[in-house]
């Protein structure tokens, strides 16, 4: 899917969509902007929506009844993004998704976090979302003198004004503490209820393994299938699983991984995700565990394909001194 702030339209094909109705050469390029959008919401529209100070266009409004989202929120949502000829660049929709003919099941498309006032939101997707609270929904156009970051000197995101369609499902004040919970409520459903053993880290043995635990420095090998907490299959080292979940890519090699167990506490140049190293330094070869973790464990901000502060779940295997297969 591609991203949501970074659309790769050219500037000049707005300049030659405009240029009819230019005034003069010096004019700038948000005034022409600005008229180009004014002439579409006057036909497409008739006229009829309500413009904020800013220059966003109001298409649809649903307040909602729940929390209202502050500079600080965490916001869960689902969202569209289109053209003004309708044409979708973007959706978190798997219906939408089959319609146009996007539809990946490699691609994620559950709710998306949306974290206020980190700058990783463009402004006017910000002063949307403050219109509405929790169960609302808004759609609007936002200019492209609204693509940037809330800091200065930060570029401009789009080359063209484009309609957001956004749900928003749940505001919460603390992405922190909303990942615990919500860690802790899968404990009870899927393990009994089991405790971390590191805040925001839970541990689960299916079968114990053999030997001595693993220990830093000691170079294993691993097979493992990694989840979002719903389910959805992210990624995995085991060629029936990914061909089971229709995840199969040809071009990799499903082997084992090797890996050297480092120290999470000493070293932050790691290949792979702390909760790795964590999981093994609780296992022994031929060891099968369960391991789910907040993101602080895993990818944290860092915007991947299933979106951002993301919990996992990892099932793992240590391949014993006999090199025995997966059998997940």
């Amino acid at each position: 899917m591609k991203r949501l702030f970074k659309q790769s339209l050219s500037i000049f094909v707005i300049l030659s969509l405009f240029s009819s109705c230019a005034k003069e050469e010096s004019e700038s390029t948000d005034n022409i902007e600005q008229r180009y959008i004014e002439s579409h919401v006057k036909v497409i529209y008739k006229d009829t929506l309500t413009k904020t100070s800013s220059g966003l266009y109001i298409i649809n409004l649903k307040e909602g009844t729940g929390p209202a989202i502050t500079d600080t929120s965490g916001v869960y949502v689902r969202y569209s993004v289109m053209d003004f000829r309708n044409n979708y660049s973007a959706t978190t929709y798997d219906s939408i998704a089959k319609i146009i003919g996007t539809y990946s099941d490699t691609t994620y498309f559950g709710p998306r976090l949306f974290q206020m006032g980190d700058y990783s939101l463009m402004r006017g997707v910000e002063e949307a979302l403050k219109l509405v609270k929790q169960g609302g929904r808004i759609k609007f156009i936002i200019p492209t003198w609204l693509s940037n970051y809330n800091y200065k000197g930060s570029a401009y995101l789009l080359s063209a004004p484009y309609v957001y369609d956004i749900e928003v499902l749940r505001v919460v004040p603390s992405v922190a503490k909303f990942q615990i919970d919500t860690l802790e409520a899968y404990s009870k459903k899927y393990y009994g209820g089991i405790d971390s053993i590191a805040y925001g880290f839970y541990h689960k043995s299916l079968e114990e393994g053999i030997g001595d635990t693993l220990a830093v420095d000691e170079y294993v090998s691993f097979w493992y299938v990694a989840r979002l907490l719903d389910g959805f299959v992210v990624d995995t080292n085991i060629e029936d699983t990914a061909r089971k979940y229709r995840i199969y890519n040809s071009s990799v090699s499903y082997t084992a991984l090797s890996h050297t167990i480092v120290d999470i506490d000493k070293t932050t140049d790691n290949e792979l995700i702390p909760a790795i190293d964590k999981a093994l330094l609780n296992m022994k070869h031929g060891g099968v565990s369960v391991v789910f973790f907040s993101s602080s464990w895993g990818y944290g901000s860092s915007s991947k394909g299933f979106g951002r502060y993301q919990p996992m779940v990892y099932w793992i295997k240590v391949v014993s001194d006999d090199n025995d297969d997966s059998d997940d």
